[in-house]
């Protein structure tokens, strides 16, 4: 007896009431009170779990045809856009709008720490502003890309780097995640999609496909990609770089950015609650949408 196909919504993901998701983060800028950067991102990418191993192919195919095989790393991008890195990069970041955004979720928050209304005092150790920001990016990305979906099951995953022994990451996030759309619910049940289930623990995956278990070979190439949407957010609020592979990045990222801030009926690049940066805060404590400038040397700046 031959299979029922399986329905898929408009997004091209299970139709069934329960789709699982494994959700990558990373950040970029640095919480150092009282010096530190002015912008901290915290970057949240929800991957179907039924399409990432799709994905992921289609990733490694353009690594075969650039011949690239290191680390996608940001931070490490030279001076020229159209060496193998730069192209690999640039790959990835045209592949995830026009393909993966139908179905692979991006948000980020930006933390202006330089703002009035950033209230330090709040945080006593920096990983205590990390984390909460973390968890806030998770949250306004489930509300904001997942709330069409009744039941999600969501798994956690996130550059392993050092941290302090006092630094409970691991556990704060699946914790304080779940908590915190349990209580919306109770207050606006059809915004907050039904979390059915969650991880005690993040998952900390090697970044780099040279050093990483064969085992987590997938993962790694999602938690490179989720620093590539990050930190090219970064370049497009702050210009701060001159290096011409990183402008490049920069200015493609933050068209999406101008774009995603008209009417959906007016945006050309369909990345309507599928790609998404917020702000916090304005002067008054609230949240927004960057504003756009063309800076010199035709660089995108959002700030």
């Amino acid at each position: 007896m031959h299979k029922k196909p399986e329905q898929l919504t408009m997004f091209g993901v299970s139709g069934k009431r329960e789709v699982a998701f494994n959700v990558y983060h990373d950040e970029s800028g640095t919480y150092a009170p009282p010096g530190g950067d002015r912008w901290l991102l915290h970057g949240v990418l929800f991957v179907p779990e039924a399409r990432q191993g799709q994905f992921f192919q289609e990733l490694q195919d353009i690594r075969d045809d650039v011949k690239y095989y290191h680390e996608v790393h940001f931070r490490t991008l030279g001076k020229s856009a159209r060496g193998p890195k730069g192209r690999c990069c640039a790959g990835w970041l045209s592949l995830y709008a026009a393909r993966f955004s139908e179905s692979c979720f991006y948000h980020c928050l930006g933390v202006d720490t330089k703002s009035p209304a950033f209230r330090a005092d709040r945080f006593g150790e920096q990983h205590h502003a990390y984390n909460y920001f973390a968890r806030t990016a998770v949250v306004g990305g489930i509300a904001w890309c997942l709330r069409e979906y009744p039941e999600v099951t969501l798994r956690f995953h996130s550059d392993s780097r050092t941290r302090s022994e006092a630094d409970n990451f691991e556990e704060y996030i699946p914790r304080e995640v779940g908590s915190a759309i349990e209580i919306k619910r109770q207050d606006k049940p059809s915004a907050y999609p039904q979390l059915r289930q969650l991880p005690d623990r993040v998952i900390l995956v090697e970044s780099d496909p040279t050093k990483v278990d064969g085992s987590m070979r997938v993962e790694c190439e999602f938690t490179q990609l989720v620093d590539l949407i990050t930190s090219s957010i970064m370049q497009a609020l702050t210009a701060e770089s001159g290096r011409e592979g990183k402008i490049a990045l920069g200015e493609l990222v933050g068209t999406w950015m101008m774009d995603t801030r008209k009417p959906p009926w007016l945006q050309e690049r369909e990345l309507h609650r599928r790609f998404s940066v917020s702000c916090f805060p304005t002067p008054s404590g609230g949240y927004y949408n960057p504003v756009s400038h063309v800076a010199a040397r035709q660089q995108m700046r959002l700030c």
